[in-house]
Formats: C-alpha cells, sequence, structure tokens
C-alpha cells in the first residue's frame, strides 16, 4: 500500500511538471499560434494518440506474444510487489475493521443474491451506455447550428412570394409566364449589378453566390389525355420544336447547347447518381423521377441567359405535355459557410393551372475539424474516447461469452456499434465528395451545372443515420432503467397485456382506416386535410389525441350537412370517446393486475439505491467525509445525555402522531410474524457486528498507546461471534488444527 501511493505520488509530481512546464514555454516564449493552426495541433496530438491506443498497442502486444510463444524465456521470474515493506498485525487489524464496518450496514435484505446479481449488472450498464448517451446528446447538441432553420425559412419565402420588382413562384399560375419569372428571379436577380458580366451576388442578399449555372428540367408525358392510371413520361429524342423524326446531325457536338433540351437526360448518368439520387419527387399531383426529363442550362451573364430563354420560347419548349417543371440551383452564404441546395417546382393541373412548390435543404458541408468550436472539439473527443470504451466492453463480453449474443440487448449493443461504424463510413464519404465537388467549382466553367445534390443527400442520410443511432441508444436506456419500480411494473403490464392490447390496436386501425376512407372519398377534393388517404389518416389520429386545431368541421361537411355531422360524431365520439377510451382501458386493467401481483410478494426487497449505499459504501463513506457534508455536534448547553433524551422524545413524538393521524383514515397494518423474525434477527447481528468493532478498535487503541506489537503477536486473533438467534446461543468459534500445532 506505501509503495503504490508512493507510485502515486510521483505520477502526480511528474505530470505536475510537466503541465507547468508547458504553461511556462506557452506564456513566456514568446510565440503564439493561429486559432486554426492551434486547433489542427490538437487534432494531430489526438489522432496519433488514439493510432497508437487502437493499432499500435494491439501490433505491439501481437509481436510480444510471438515472441514468447516461439522464444519463451528459460526461467520466469514473478514479479515483487511491496518491496521492503512487511505487513504486521497493526495492518490487519486496520483491514478487519474496515471489513467490520461494511458489515454493519448489511442485513438480511441484502442477502438475495439473485437481486443483486441485478442490480450489479444494471448498475455496470447504467455506467457504460449512461455515459454513452450522455456524450451521444452533448455532441448532438453541440454541433447543431440553428441558422440552418433561419436558412431555409427565409429563402423559402424569398422564392415563393413577391418582393418588389421579383416575381415569386406563388404568383405563377400558367407555363406562359414561367418565362418571365425567371427572368426577373432567377436571372436579373443575380447579376442586377453587374457590370463585367460576372454575378456579384444575389439582390437579397450580397454575400450570398449562386454556384454555376441554374438547371432547367421538364417531364413530358407521351399522352396529355388525363386518365385513371399513373402518367408515363416521355424519354425519346427530339428535334428542335419537338420534331420527329430525330436525326444525328454531324455538327450536333459543336452546337450541343441547341439539341440539349430535346434530349432526355438518361444518357448522361453515373454510378453515384444512380446510387444517391435515384428517388422520385413527391408532388401534389404525381410522383416525378429525378433521373429522368429533359434539361437546359442557363448562362453565367444576363445576356446569354435571355437568349436560352429566347431559344426556348421561340421553339415552344413548354407545351401542352409538359408535367412538371423542375429548377435546380445552388447558392453559397460566404459569411455563415451555408450551403443552400434549392429545388422550384411548377406541376401543370389538368385544368391548365399551376401549383409551385419550394425546397430548400441548407447543410455546413465545409465544416471541417479545425473549423469547430473549442465546446464542439471537447465533445467529439469524450464521445470517441466513450465510444471505444463502449466497443471494447461491447467486444470483451462477446469474445469470453458468445452465447451473451441470444439476448435481445446483447444484439441491440452490437446494432449500436455498427450503426456508429456506418456514421463514420457516411462522413468520409460525404467529406470526400465535397472535396470532388470544390474541385470542379475550382475549375468549372462558365456554362456547368454544379450538382451539389449529392454531397446533400449524403449529409442528409448522415444525419437520418444519426437519429436512428439516438433512437437505438435511448431504447436500450429502457433496459438500465429496470431498476426503477415504475418502469419493471410498466415492463410487466407490457408482457401481460401485449395479446389483449395488440388485438384491441388492430381493430382500432382497421375501423379508423374505413373512416378515412369514407372522408377521402366525400371530402377529399374540398379539403386539404383529407385529399390524400394517408395524410387523412395523420390528421385523424391527431384529433384523436387532442391536436384538433388543425382540423375543422366545416371540411366534413362538404358531403352534406347532415352527413358532415354524422361523421364529425364518429370522429369525435366512437374514435375518441370509445375505443381510445377502450384502448387505455385496457392497459389500466393490466396495470392494476401487474401492481397487485407486485404487492402480493412476500419478500422484501430493497431498492436500487439502497444496493448502491452498500456496493460503494467507501465512495459515499468519502463525501460524507467531506468538509461541507460533515455535520458537527452542537450541544446548545446541554450535555450529551440531554440531547439523546431529547432527540428520543422528539422521534416518539412524531411517531406517535402519525398513529394518531393514521387511525381517522386508515388501517393498522400488523407486522407479520416473518418480518418480526426478520428484524429481530437483523438486530441481533448487528450488536454482535457492533461489539466487533468496538473490540478491534480497543486492540488497536491498546497496541497505539502501550506499543505492545511484539507482545500481541502471541495473543490469540479477536474472533466474531456466530449468533444463534432462534435459540439464543452465541458461540465462539474453534481454532484450527493448523493454529493448535502452530501453538503446540
Amino acid at each position: 500500500m506505501i509503495a503504490k501511493k508512493a507510485h502515486l505520488a510521483m505520477f502526480g509530481i511528474t505530470v505536475g511538471i510537466i503541465i507547468a512546464c508547458m504553461i511556462m514555454i506557452s506564456v513566456f516564449a514568446g510565440f503564439k499560434h493561429e486559432v486554426v493552426k492551434f486547433k489542427t495541433m490538437l487534432v494531430s496530438m489526438v489522432i496519433v494518440l488514439m493510432f497508437q491506443y487502437l493499432i499500435g498497442d494491439p501490433i505491439k502486444f501481437v509481436i510480444l506474444a510471438l515472441d514468447r510463444t516461439f522464444w519463451p524465456p528459460k526461467m520466469y521470474v514473478p514479479p515483487m510487489s511491496d518491496e521492503g515493506y512487511k505487513h504486521d498485525r497493526r495492518d490487519f487489524l486496520k483491514q478487519r475493521l474496515g471489513s467490520q464496518k461494511s458489515n454493519l450496514v448489511i442485513s438480511s435484505q441484502y442477502r438475495n443474491w439473485k437481486l443483486n446479481e441485478q442490480y450489479k449488472l444494471i448498475a455496470h450498464d447504467l455506467f457504460t451506455y449512461g455515459q454513452y448517451f450522455l456524450c451521444l446528446m452533448c455532441l448532438v447538441l453541440v454541433t447543431r447550428d440553428e441558422t440552418l432553420y433561419h436558412n431555409t425559412r427565409i429563402i423559402k419565402d424569398l422564392f415563393m412570394f413577391n418582393h418588389t420588382d421579383y416575381t415569386g413562384l406563388k404568383e405563377v399560375y400558367f407555363l406562359n409566364q414561367l418565362y418571365d419569372f425567371i427572368e426577373s428571379t432567377l436571372v436579373i436577380a443575380f447579376n442586377s449589378n453587374s457590370s463585367t458580366g460576372t454575378a456579384p451576388g444575389w439582390v437579397h442578399e450580397e454575400q450570398t453566390v449562386l454556384l454555376g449555372v441554374i438547371r432547367l428540367r421538364q417531364l413530358r408525358v407521351i399522352d396529355p389525355d388525363i386518365g385513371l392510371d399513373a402518367p408515363e413520361f416521355s424519354e425519346m429524342y427530339y428535334m428542335p420544336d419537338w420534331q420527329l423524326p430525330y436525326r444525328r446531325l454531324h455538327y450536333a457536338d459543336k452546337y450541343w447547347r441547341i439539341y440539349e433540351p430535346w434530349i432526355p437526360i438518361t444518357v448522361s448518368f453515373e454510378f453515384l447518381d444512380g446510387l444517391l439520387m435515384n428517388f422520385d419527387h413527391v408532388g401534389y399531383l404525381n410522383s416525378y423521377p429525378e433521373l429522368s426529363g429533359y434539361v437546359s442550362l442557363l448562362a453565367r451573364s444576363t445576356g446569354n441567359s435571355m437568349k436560352v430563354l429566347d431559344y426556348l420560347n421561340e421553339y415552344h419548349w413548354l407545351t401542352l405535355n409538359t408535367s412538371a417543371v423542375f429548377i435546380d440551383f445552388t447558392l453559397y452564404n460566404v459569411d455563415v459557410n451555408l450551403f443552400s441546395i434549392c429545388t422550384l417546382r411548377v406541376e401543370k393541373t389538368p385544368f391548365g393551372g399551376l401549383v409551385p412548390d419550394v425546397q430548400v435543404e441548407s447543410a455546413k458541408l465545409l465544416e471541417n475539424v479545425d473549423q469547430m468550436p473549442y465546446t464542439g472539439l471537447l465533445a467529439l473527443l469524450i464521445y470517441v474516447v466513450v465510444f471505444i470504451q463502449f466497443s471494447q466492453t461491447l467486444a470483451t463480453k462477446l469474445w469470453y461469452e458468445p452465447r451473451l449474443l441470444k439476448s435481445i440487448w446483447n444484439k441491440l449493443d452490437l446494432f449500436i456499434f455498427l450503426v456508429n461504424l456506418m456514421v463514420v463510413v457516411l462522413v468520409v464519404l460525404r467529406e470526400a465528395l465535397v472535396a470532388n465537388m470544390m474541385k470542379k467549382v475550382e475549375g468549372a466553367s462558365k456554362m456547368e451545372f454544379i450538382d451539389f445534390r449529392r454531397p446533400s443527400r449524403m449529409h442528409q442520410l448522415t444525419t437520418i443515420t444519426i437519429g436512428f443511432l439516438i433512437c437505438i441508444t435511448t431504447l436500450r436506456l429502457w433496459r438500465v432503467m429496470q431498476f426503477s419500480s415504475v418502469f419493471e411494473l410498466f415492463t410487466r403490464t407490457l408482457y401481460l397485456a401485449w395479446a389483449a392490447v395488440a388485438s384491441t390496436a388492430i381493430a382500432i386501425v382497421i375501423f379508423l382506416m374505413g373512416f378515412c376512407f369514407a372522408v377521402v372519398t366525400i371530402n377529399g377534393n374540398n379539403s386539404k386535410n383529407f385529399n390524400r388517404f394517408i395524410k387523412s389518416m395523420v390528421m385523424c389520429m391527431c384529433f384523436s389525441f387532442g391536436f384538433s386545431a388543425q382540423v375543422k368541421p366545416s371540411e366534413l361537411f362538404h358531403g352534406g350537412k347532415w352527413l358532415g355531422i354524422l361523421l364529425y360524431g364518429v370522429l369525435a365520439f366512437v374514435i375518441i370517446v370509445l375505443l381510445i377510451n377502450v384502448f387505455v382501458s385496457l392497459i389500466n386493467d393490466y396495470f392494476t393486475i401487474a401492481k397487485t401481483m407486485r404487492d402480493s410478494e412476500t419478500d422484501h426487497r430493497i431498492n436500487f439505491f439502497e444496493f448502491l449505499r452498500v456496493e460503494f459504501s467507501g465512495f459515499f463513506r468519502c463525501i460524507q467525509n467531506l468538509p461541507c457534508c460533515r455535520r458537527n455536534y452542537v450541544r446548545n448547553n446541554r450535555t450529551v445525555a440531554q440531547n439523546v433524551n431529547r432527540k428520543l422524545d422528539e422521534m416518539d413524538a412524531k411517531k406517535a402522531m402519525k398513529q394518531r393521524q393514521r387511525r381517522g383514515y386508515q388501517v393498522i397494518h400488523r407486522e407479520s410474524g416473518d418480518d418480526a423474525q426478520s428484524a429481530y434477527k437483523d438486530r441481533g447481528e448487528r450488536i454482535i457486528n457492533v461489539g466487533n468493532i468496538l473490540s478491534t478498535q480497543l486492540t488497536l487503541l491498546s497496541m497505539l498507546l502501550f506499543n505492545d506489537d511484539e507482545e500481541e503477536q502471541d495473543q490469540p486473533e479477536p474472533q466474531d461471534f456466530e449468533t444463534d438467534v432462534e435459540g439464543g446461543k452465541t458461540t465462539e468459534p474453534q481454532k484450527n488444527k493448523t493454529d493448535n500445532e502452530a501453538e503446540a
């Protein structure tokens, strides 16, 4: 023990000297690094340490193991511990006194070994997954930026509504007005202050610039007639003005910008496009594929862009067969290092009008580690260390006991580990895509569309994966929270009621689906909340759970007044009052049954905090010995005996008052015979333990006062007494044969 304390003291002194020297060098040496360079140095140091911990040490241990395996040492010399120090009887008595004090707080209630093992496992999981969950939450909160929301909202408003001389997309009602919108809002607005032909910035935000050029993409239907089937989009090759037959001219490559708006884009796919961009835009009328349609690119300058628009207008690029038009471009805000990937969409209705929509995705794609704040770096470092500990614990557990993988909780732990690896891989791929796109921006020409939607989709996928990680980590805490009686009771309730609850939920869903079909059929053409089945289902569920602000009774009256009253009555009474209340009442009944089963158990169980109080008694003892937590004795001009009697009188008075209050409205429960016998046994054991503690303390006191260490070597050791509580006898254990032989 003394050698261990000496080693700890030397380690503390060494670390203190190193830190003091580093502080003195950084303060008085006369050099000062920039913030970015200093962060880069810190990150490099952390990466080197992680490399040594994760890769270097395992390689070193593998080499040492191979060396010991093929070239074993001739003679094994065991390591020496506590050199030069010999333990005497005083050390033994001190250790014995500590164990006796620990046994003083243990009663018969703490000897349920099965419950203790369960609490021990819960305590280990709480320490492991609790700190991992907290670090994950801190990392997510630190890295989230509220600027993204405000940027998305502002850009949507700027493109959707009118602003001074610039037209909003909401004011475009017919296809022939779309060219005017593009000219005023997407051409002049980005070149209004340009005198040299280059775009200095957006008229609404001078710090926001347009990357590349704007892309126009339209989807055309083969047959403009409206039917019940989904529309089939055209992928045919055309000449200008949608002329057939298509001819491949020998000078088409030289004048490719003339023929590009009449050729589908399916011929220019890349593998990454098919992997990330192969999705459908869900519109108000149809679903539109992303990797299809006819594309035309605008230019950087106003004059060239107007020539493109005049060419498209002259050769009737937008016709009756046009189903939807997409306008794609990317904005970059220099001040906040923010990319805004914008997609403006107009859908042509069967009646000739347009339905507008604006989609904006804001993302910080150039956020490197050296640009993160110190709080973000600290949170990231702590999370990496905690995740390594979590992975090490999981690997050790599954390596030595593979059968534990059959448990659903261990499978969930493995899934958490795999999702973390998936997040790391997605982040690396996103950074590679962004680096590739930035090289493309650096060498791009004036007539090239720079598509930042691929790294944006990767960023969005990373964010979704992090959300799933938070979800499953929170779900894993359900197992940890089983120490609470409320969680344990709720788990037992779900186990008892899952069959009845599942059948009732299925009946509610079937009835709700029938009601939603009826509402959509009758009122769907006149109400935006019931124009689709899925949206109607969501609105009815929200209304059933009390979120009734979005649903008005007038939306159900388009089929007639009396039919509307009937539908609203079914929604408000049958679904909410009857079916939902039946579902809740069923769970309540099983909850009552589970609570009755728990209360009927005769074995008294300690709670989790009582287990921690005994298991980590040394930690709580250190906290109690702190100066701020230590309670001093105050005499108040009384003797010790007077203070003790006064305290006992107060306790008796409080106990008598509680008993008088209970007699008025509650029946006093008599203590059972088993509880009385257990309390009597615990009291007897406590008295014996106190006697043993006093005996050991007196022996230590005599050794300290009279210095009789050598004399005490021949004296018998103080023995613990075994008490037969039922028989009322106290016996002293006999000495073993080895001790008798040693004395002889």
